[in-house]
């Protein structure tokens, strides 16, 4: 007994360093000693187990580190939260990203993998080369879904892409989990259409495009079939749809043409609107960038899509588009995830924030003065409070509809900050002053919320805190129509410095998107790509 004693004290030793050699080391134990001690058999039965099951509840916390520094979480890796990760210093907070992708998306540039002008990772940065310290052993990237955040202990509960469930403490919270492609609840789009939002998506139209035109070509086809393959709906005309349609102009004209000749003379591209090409830009912009596709024989459509079958865009209007690959481009709209969060929400879904990107929620009755957790102005600094456990104001957690307006909102003097919960990018809009979902509203708030946070470790400058609201800066807008012409304005709405079309805003829109790349080598693979395809032409293989 006193070996067997021994025996049980040593393996669980083992189990509680390693489940892997306890738990080998109890099955030697039943399988030579058993008859000799039950009730340490038992014993060590009831370890194991305990290991096993804290493997199962995984902690977010691997290492006995603590470095003294406050911890930033960040929920997502888009525009905003790359450029907060960027911006930040790590040697003040200690970084947690969490993720159901390791790199950050160049959006501009999508449109261009579609066909193959671009390799899927000349676009897509990796996390760590954007932030080399993600790499140190008190920071960690985790590649999972957040599905909730509780405020009031500072946790967000999250799941892995294997279904792992796991929580993580933060000290700061920022929520930058973007926005999905709306479908404003028509029926068949999610099931039958392709969204562009990231690579995944992008090399998905691109497989099912070349697909189509190898069956198109199969002996015995019939001739109705054979236009339904060939024919290409894009329903949205924003910047996206019109570069798609511009990108596989190009490729029809120069690769289907050379390859196969009869399926490219017979291939067709309907471009579907609701309501104006390029909405946002110059009507002399406009009108430029809708003769352009005209002439690289882009079909434009005005119409409402009523539904979308595995085979027809149906029109409201009973027009029906046969169709062998549909692309879906109309706007953005909430995600489940930001729905579901207990926090103010504006009349479109997005998460309310103030003018310093702190997230709204109804005062609790308990709400006392935080001014340390969220920076403000001394002169200017509300109430702060925890976010109650009923929905607030405007959270309905249904998706808006199609008409729904983020001037609708109603006002939020009735709101205070979360503590210590920011939120940017396009989850999140101020109702004030709501601003579009772009890449460029998005990277300038992860700016301004680095330096904010920076400052806020630091220590503000005589004690007094000198944070001043976020101010949005439009730079202007660019999207290439085809061939090697794009337009391009410069300035707001309200007063434009510098409209051009043609060649010299497609010298333009290359140029400024090949310097925005977050890495030399990504500059480089998307230079040699631009090389490789002018000299040798798009790859059309098929896997």
């Amino acid at each position: 007994m006193a070996a067997s004693a021994l025996l049980a004290t040593v393996a669980s030793s083992y189990i509680r360093r390693s489940s892997g050699v306890g738990t080998s080391l109890l099955g030697a134990f039943s399988n030579d000693h058993r008859p000799c001690g039950t009730a340490v058999y038992q014993h060590l039965r009831r370890l194991a187990a305990q290991a096993q099951a804290s493997k199962k509840t995984a902690s977010s916390d691997q290492l006995p580190l603590k470095t003294g520094r406050q911890r930033l979480v960040v929920l997502g890796s888009g525009w905003a939260a790359a450029r907060l990760l960027h911006d930040i210093d790590p040697n003040l907070y200690d970084l947690t990203v969490i993720s159901p992708r390791n790199h950050m998306v160049f959006t501009p540039l999508l449109a261009s993998t579609t066909v193959g002008t671009l390799e899927p990772r000349s676009v897509a940065v990796h996390l760590h080369e954007i932030q080399p310290c993600l790499s140190r052993p008190s920071s960690s990237v985790f590649i999972a879904d957040a599905h909730a955040v509780d405020a009031a202990s500072r946790t967000v509960t999250c799941r892995s892409v294997d279904g792992l469930d796991f929580s993580v403490q933060y000290d700061k919270l920022a929520i930058c989990t973007g926005s999905q492609g709306s479908t404003f609840g028509i029926p068949g789009v999610l099931e039958n259409a392709h969204f562009l939002r990231d690579v995944k998506q992008a090399d998905a139209i691109r497989q099912k495009l070349i697909e189509n035109i190898a069956l198109a070509g199969v002996p015995g086809r019939q001739q109705d079939e054979f236009s339904r393959l060939l024919h290409i709906v894009i329903v949205g005309g924003g910047p996206t749809g019109v570069e798609v349609a511009g990108e596989l102009t190009d490729f029809i004209s120069h690769e289907l043409m050379r390859m196969y000749p009869e399926r490219a003379k017979a291939m067709r591209v309907t471009l579907v609107e609701a309501r104006e090409l390029l909405g946002s830009f110059d009507a002399s912009l406009r009108e430029y960038a809708a003769r352009k596709l005209i002439q690289g024989g882009v079909l434009l459509r005005k119409g409402i899509v009523h539904e979308v079958t595995p085979r027809e865009v149906v029109l409201k209007d009973g027009t029906v588009l046969p169709y062998g690959l549909c692309i879906w481009s109309t706007g953005v709209g909430p995600t489940p995830f930001s729905l579901s969060l207990p926090f103010a929400k504006t009349a479109v879904g997005r998460i309310a924030v103030d003018k310093y990107m702190r997230v709204l929620a109804p005062p609790s009755p308990t709400a006392t003065s935080t001014s340390a957790a969220n920076p403000a102005p001394a002169t200017s600094q509300p109430q702060q409070s925890e976010p109650t456990s009923q929905t607030p104001a405007g959270s309905t957690g249904k998706v808006p509809g199609l008409l729904a307006d983020e001037s609708d909102t109603p006002s939020t003097a009735g709101l205070a900050p979360v503590p210590h919960v920011y939120a940017l990018g396009d989850v999140c809009a101020n109702p004030d002053k709501p601003l579009p979902a772009l890449a460029q509203v998005a990277e300038q708030q992860g700016r301004y919320l680095a330096r904010v946070l920076n400052e806020l470790a630091r220590g503000p400058p005589h004690g007094v805190p000198q944070h001043t609201e976020f101010v949005y800066r439009q730079l202007g807008a660019m999207a290439t129509v085809g061939g090697h012409s794009a337009v391009l304005e410069l300035g707001d709405a309200g007063r434009r410095h510098l409209s051009l079309a043609g060649f010299l805003s497609w010298v333009a829109w290359r140029s400024a998107y090949l310097t925005r790349l977050g890495s030399i080598p990504k500059r480089l693979a998307v230079a040699f790509d631009w090389s490789i395809t002018m000299i040798f032409g798009r790859d059309l293989s098929r896997w």
